[in-house]
């Protein structure tokens, strides 16, 4: 990793307005974002994830706390002095220009040289792939072209750090999940470090090397994807990052309990009142197993079917299955195994 480009965010803090009134958009976020990676601040609305890129941009200065990229405090650097550039939701394209002459404005503003500001536009263009439409008004363009020309203008002036507002929010699904593949690719071949700000957890999973989950202005888990969505740090990640079942426990010589039924743990536990927290696609079907559950619904998904099913003492619980099975019918009572490896004990709600 480029120790030049990585960044760090030391007990950071924001607020926002004076007396009464005042809001805690941050409060003392710490993190460290390795050089050429792709790192996700994700999180529902209000979390504090855009308050946290306008801080690394420059946009807004910090209540308290401090921002480095590399061993240079940047905190009080205004924006157009940071060796960092931003990719907005609407993108803010110049309609009157051409493609070529959006993606060189940064550019000329720099005062480089025409032939040398020509050949790093072709080379900007061939990266997004818009090669073909140098001259063409912005207009003219959909909204997926607007968005990789927003991505070459971004690139071009060669920053250590690329921060990305929700850059995917106003595409539709196909060309949302397109751009998720090409956005990566980009990181991968320019070898920049993107910060990428967006609520959309797929989109968090599928492109991120480390994924920062907030909520409330604070950090809650950072992780790779897998470890974010396999072992999630509290209830809340476990709860946003994908869908989990929450099933009220008792947790007892090295076991859960839900009612009569116990549930060997693989890590240890402390006593008492507990959460079990498991995946819908990690619960097994077994008929003739101790624990059972009488059905109320089923959804078809396409690939899979998901059943809804009511315990015992009335909690509800889902699982995912292979859309091949033969479907259960309401009211029938089912068989059901959680694998040792698929429980996870949060804390009690």
């Amino acid at each position: 990793m480029d120790e030049a480009t990585r960044v760090y965010v030391k007990d950071a803090s924001k607020r926002f307005g004076h007396g009464a009134t005042v809001v805690h958009a941050l409060a003392d976020v710490t993190l460290t974002i390795e050089g050429g990676s792709f790192f996700t601040l994700l999180g529902p609305s209000g979390c504090g994830k855009t308050t946290l890129l306008r801080l690394l941009a420059g946009f807004e200065t910090p209540t308290g706390g401090r921002i480095l990229l590399g061993d240079q405090d940047v905190t009080a650097l205004p924006p157009n002095r940071r060796p960092i550039n931003t990719v907005f939701q609407s993108y803010a394209l110049f309609p009157h220009l051409s493609v070529a002459q959006n993606v060189g404005f940064g550019l000329k503003m720099q005062g480089i040289a025409r032939a040398k500001r020509d050949a790093r536009v072709d080379q900007m263009l061939a990266l997004v792939r818009m090669q073909d439409f140098a001259e063409r008004p912005v207009a003219q363009l959909s909204g997926g072209q607007q968005q990789r020309v927003a991505l070459a203008r971004a690139l071009a002036p060669e920053p250590r750090v690329l921060l990305l507002d929700e850059p995917l929010s106003a595409l539709d699904l196909k060309l949302r999940k397109e751009m998720q593949i090409e956005l990566k690719r980009l990181q991968r071949e320019t070898g920049i470090t993107f910060v990428f700000v967006t609520h959309d957890q797929e989109e968090a999973l599928t492109m991120s090397d480390r994924i920062a989950v907030m909520s409330a202005g604070r950090v809650q888990q950072i992780g790779t994807p897998r470890e974010i969505y396999a072992h999630p740090a509290n209830r809340f990640v476990a709860g946003f990052i994908g869908e989990s079942n929450f099933l009220p426990v008792t947790v007892a010589d090295g076991a859960a309990r839900i009612g009569d039924h116990r549930i060997s743990l693989a890590a240890p536990a402390d006593p008492g009142p507990a959460t079990l927290a498991i995946r819908p696609e990690d619960i097994m079907l077994e008929p003739g197993a101790a624990l059972s559950a009488e059905v109320t619904d089923t959804v078809y998904l396409g690939n899979a079917v998901q059943i809804m099913a009511r315990l015992e003492d009335g909690t509800q619980i889902a699982l995912r299955q292979p859309a091949t099975i033969d479907l259960p019918e309401s009211g029938q009572r089912i068989g059901l195994r959680l694998p040792v490896e698929a429980v996870q004990i949060l804390e009690a709600e």
